[in-house]
């Protein structure tokens, strides 16, 4: 058996998308997000981690935008159609863009 290796550029979280839900209250029905979906929200997460990690709001600003215009336009800087795309990729995208509206930086570093 040929054992399965992940790109680089996939974190654990990553991989973790691409897993089929396991465990209590998990929707066997529930369509996992192919490698290459998984990827492209993971660079989602890592864009808006970074500029949060740096503590840049224009940058945070900007990650933000273009989630939800990945998430909600008709089409993307990806170049998907909405339509296009899958019912786990939109998933996940609405999900990142509701869990990223907590990421808020300070409008100064003075109090």
């Amino acid at each position: 058996m040929k054992a399965h290796t992940c790109p680089p550029e996939n974190t654990l979280w990553a991989q973790h998308l691409v897993a089929p839900a396991e465990g209590v209250g998990a929707a066997p029905w529930q369509p996992v997000l192919s490698p290459a979906e998984a990827a492209r929200v993971q660079r989602h997460q890592d864009r808006l981690m970074a500029a949060l990690q740096a503590q840049d709001r224009v940058a945070l600003l900007c990650a933000k935008q273009e989630v939800l215009a990945d998430v909600y336009c008709s089409g993307s800087a990806w170049g998907a159609p909405v339509a296009t795309r899958s019912a786990a990729l939109r998933c996940a995208l609405r999900d990142l863009s509701w869990r990223m509206a907590g990421l808020l930086l300070p409008r100064s570093s003075h109090h």
